[in-house]
């Protein structure tokens, strides 16, 4: 049977999807392996929607646009908050000693926003309309998903103000300072809380640098 035009771009669309989503994988497995820091933010999402794209799904359509229209401005706002995310001569530093690096993640949001840009677009083509029409399906206003996006990445950054300014933070850093001295600048990465019948600890990880070095020092203590 010949494929209809909305079903030949729902399976493109998918085929487009599934790989990218598998790629994501695949990158995030060899950066846990090689310990290098990576944040995946399509691959479930990628390889779900793929699937029941493929599947030539009208009712995956809605889904799959809400969620690629989420995590483009998600990722669009974590860029203009990422000052509270991370200070920005630490992120200069890192660029500058890591510049390989640096490039990977550049090429990879690149891509990602292109991917979504295009799967929204590809989504939203007069014939997946008119077939979602026809199946008596309402569009859904873009309005929402890009809203709670941006609400998604401010509230990663207060979180992160507020982490960075608590009593456990300013200790963890003067723990971590003590020890490696006042050549550095310090900023806490990560701060984990852990209570049981025996007592309360704190652990995580101190990143320290200059303009020659960056370190992660990780740090514990017990209550």
């Amino acid at each position: 049977m010949q494929a209809t035009p909305h079903t030949a771009i729902l399976k493109r669309a998918g085929i487009v999807l599934l790989i990218a989503g598998l790629l994501d994988i695949c990158v995030l497995i060899y950066s846990i392996v090689n310990r290098i820091p990576y944040s995946s933010s399509i691959s479930v999402f990628a390889v779900i929607g793929g699937v029941f794209l493929l599947r030539s799904s009208l009712q995956a359509v809605s889904l799959v646009q809400w969620f690629a229209l989420l995590i483009a401005a998600a990722l669009i706002s974590m860029l203009v908050v990422s000052p509270a995310l991370q200070p920005i001569d630490l992120t200069l530093t890192e660029i500058r000693l890591h510049p390989h690096v640096a490039l990977v993640g550049i090429t990879l949001f690149v891509f990602t926003m292109a991917l979504l840009i295009w799967l929204v677009k590809e989504l939203g083509s007069p014939q997946v309309r008119a077939a979602r029409a026809a199946a008596g399906q309402k569009e859904r206003s873009a309005r929402m998903p890009i809203a709670f996006g941006i609400c998604l990445a401010l509230a990663f950054a207060t979180v992160s103000v507020l982490v960075q300014r608590s009593d456990a933070a300013i200790k963890a850093i003067e723990i971590v300072g003590a020890v490696n001295g006042p050549e550095y600048r310090y900023h806490v990465g990560s701060l984990n809380y852990r209570g049981n019948n025996q007592g309360k600890s704190m652990s995580g990880i101190v990143t320290a640098w200059n303009k020659h070095e960056i370190k992660n020092v990780p740090f514990r203590w017990e209550d």
